[in-house]
Parts: structure tokens; sequence; C-alpha cells
């Protein structure tokens, strides 16, 4: 005997259950995010490490900048994007001596950015990294620019910006007066 329900064809029965992928679903979500988590929390520390890097590099070059000027022309310091001619060097380098010797070095603080390009040269990434510093005659900020040459960091740009610039004037009205004041040759006298 069958039993039959009503509006139920003799030829009709019930698919089977369907097997849950619920459970495959939810471990695979797990897995992925813990992925993009950890590839996350491994940029973050390179990141991190490469800042702090800049930073001290940063700081040791200010220092090297301050007490014994810019590098020369065609120092391995300097990125072969730099088209920097010697004479340009030597006049920065006594611009800052103008501000006498820096008494105290701020923390540096360093912003990273990446680019790209088709054109192989142009494409890399950037480092651009500030201090304050105190000089005897005015406070300032010197910037380094940083550029990823070959997997070797290079400068890019080193700036150096003082706030009071009355030690310039200073320093112009001394020379204006010099060479308005007539040099007396010694008077002879004739008997």
């Amino acid at each position: 005997m069958t039993d039959n329900k009503p509006g139920a064809a003799d030829y009709q029965y019930a698919p089977p259950k369907r097997k849950s992928y619920k459970v495959w679903w939810i471990v695979g979500g797990v897995v992925l995010a813990l992925i993009l988590l950890g590839t996350c929390v491994r940029g973050g520390v390179s990141l991190y490490q490469a800042i702090s890097e800049r930073s001290e590099a940063t700081r040791d070059l200010a220092e090297r900048v301050m007490e014994d000027g810019l590098p020369p022309a065609g120092d391995p310091i300097y990125s072969h994007r730099v088209t920097a001619a010697q004479a340009d060097i030597d006049k920065a380098t006594r611009y800052i001596q103008h501000f006498g010797q820096v008494t105290e070095y701020g923390d540096p603080g360093c912003n990273m950015r990446s680019t790209a390009d088709i054109n192989k040269e142009k494409p890399s990434t950037f480092a651009d990294c500030a201090l304050t510093i105190e000089a005897e005659q005015s406070p300032g900020v010197v910037t380094v620019n940083w550029v990823k040459d070959n997997e070797d960091w290079k400068v890019w740009g080193i700036y150096v910006r003082f706030s009071d610039q009355s030690v310039l004037l200073d320093k112009a009205d001394q020379a204006d007066t010099q060479a308005e004041e007539p040099s007396t040759p010694e008077e002879t006298h004739t008997e």
C-alpha cells in the first residue's frame, strides 16, 4: 500500500537533501581574511622600517651638511637624476654658513610615496623627510628628498630654509658700506 498525498503524483518524490557547503565558505572566508591581514601587517612593518631608516639617514645627512657643507658634485650619495653644478653647491654651502653652527636638531619626519610610469627612469619610491634645526642666527628646516635608485637610497634634493633672513640683510649692508667707503691712501708730505 502506498500513501498517496493529495495533489502529489505517484512518480514524484522528495529530492535528496543537498550537502551544505556553508562551513567551507566560512573557513575559506576566514583564511582569506587572515591572508589579507597578514599582507597588510607585513607591508606596514616594512613601511615602518623604511621610514625609520630614512629618518636616521636624514638626521645623519643634515648634521653632515650643517657642519661640513653639502657633499661635492659627483658624490655617490646623489642620485643620477641630480644635475647640480659644483658652483651651485658651493653657493648653497656659503648660504648655510651665514647662519652659524647648529645647536639643536629636531626629530625627522618622513613620508613615503611610489610612482609608476612606462619610462624605466621615472617610476620610483620616494621619501620626503624634514627636520627642524636651531642655528646660532636663526631657526630653520632641513628637507631631504630621497629616491630609490636600483635598491639604494640616494639624495634627490636637499633644501635648507631659515626663518630669520635678517642675517643676510646685515651681511649685505656690511658689503654695501665697505663698497661705499673709499680706501684712503696714505698721504705723503713733500717738503
